[in-house]
């Protein structure tokens, strides 16, 4: 009987409870906390001789938590509903559950490189334990003004270039997780409210600032073209001068080879003259190509894109023509002593000839595709 008249009480206090329907609650700008009605359990003569149970019905509107203190001064987060409790006066405190944005106000600080930066954020968070909230004196004025002060200590700590861009997704995850990092660090306030989003939504420069720096850094990048530029040039004047030399070392070796084999020549027969005459074309030829060769060479070494920054197949047949000019040379000394000696040189000369030819077609190939 006694189970009976408990499970009549608990309806009909459910019942009413019901009936009254859950509250409309409206939390004002960075208030979290509103004071609910006391819920008051009577002790009833009739009731008390009837059953010992009693209990009260919590409306609880959605996405609030429903902080209760009991008589005995415990504070208890309940979920909406039946709750059976002694009889007393319960003090009924509701906090907001909602995902909650906020805007800092502007920060305005020196930025590491001297800029001065003016940025403002979004924040949105949420309670996660209102318990510890209500034990927070304004939990959400202190959370904003410790996201000013890291946000402000963001700046003075980073160049510009470093803080956030607020097209760059990346720069924003950076700040979000500097802001976060710091936020953890702070107890009992993180555990009581969770930082879930950063979002920035003004980032202005010194304007005085940003036009120097643009100067100063397209100064510097003039500053690195002329320089680029003039060791470009000295570096060709420098291996031109080095190839002019080479070749008129060559010049004045062939013109000496030249005159001491016509002075051989002149005692032989007929034969030998002719084989003289086709040696001396052969020479004027090797000379032509040695000219036409240093040509190809200095355009090659002129060329902005083949200076410093030359492909490898362009150096390679450069390094190859100079080997060619240089092993086109021949001993005289050791071929004057025989009588095949004019035969030798122009066979000699014919096909070193050849090869620088046909180095020199491949160099200015490469040179006309280039371009």
């Amino acid at each position: 009987m006694v189970n009976l008249f408990g499970r009549l009480r608990l309806w009909l206090i459910e019942k009413e409870g019901r009936s009254r329907g859950a509250p409309i609650i409206n939390f004002d700008e960075r208030e979290i906390i509103v004071a609910g009605e006391d819920l008051d359990v009577p002790d009833r003569l009739l009731w008390r001789l009837l059953t010992s149970i009693n209990a009260f019905y919590l409306n609880l509107p959605q996405n609030t938590y429903g902080v209760v203190v009991f008589p005995d001064g415990s504070t208890r987060n309940l979920a909406g509903g039946l709750h059976q409790v002694a009889s007393g006066l319960y003090k009924l405190q509701y906090v907001d559950k909602h995902e909650r944005f906020d805007f800092t106000a502007p920060i305005r600080e020196i930025a590491l490189d001297g800029e001065i930066l003016t940025v403002r954020v979004l924040v949105q968070y949420r309670v996660i334990d209102p318990l510890i909230v209500l034990k927070i004196n304004r939990p959400i004025e202190t959370l904003m003004e410790n996201i000013q002060s890291d946000l402000a200590q963001y700046i003075r700590s980073h160049n510009h270039e470093d803080i956030v861009d607020p097209t760059d997704a990346q720069d924003m995850g950076r700040v979000l997780q500097y802001l976060v990092q710091r936020h953890l660090s702070r107890h009992p306030l993180s555990r009581a409210i969770a930082i879930s989003g950063i979002e920035v939504k003004e980032f202005a420069g010194d304007q005085d600032y940003i036009s120097q720096r643009r100067s100063n850094l397209i100064q510097q990048r003039q500053d690195q073209i002329e320089k680029s530029q003039l060791d470009r040039k000295k570096e060709i004047e420098r291996i031109r001068a080095e190839h002019k030399v080479a070749l008129d070392k060559l010049n004045a070796k062939a013109a000496a080879e030249a005159a001491a084999l016509r002075s051989e020549i002149m005692h032989e027969s007929q034969k030998r003259d002719i084989m003289l005459e086709d040696l001396r074309q052969q020479s004027r030829r090797r000379h032509e190509l040695i000219v036409k060769a240093m040509d190809a060479i200095s355009e090659a070494m002129e060329h902005s894109s083949y200076s410093r920054n030359a492909s490898s197949e362009v150096k390679n047949t450069i390094s190859e023509l100079l080997t060619a000019i240089g092993e086109s040379k021949f001993d005289f000394g050791q071929a004057s002593s025989t009588v095949e000696a004019p035969s030798i040189v122009n066979n000699h000369h014919a096909k070193g000839n050849a090869k620088i030819e046909r180095l020199t077609n491949s160099l200015l190939n490469l040179l006309n595709t280039k371009k």
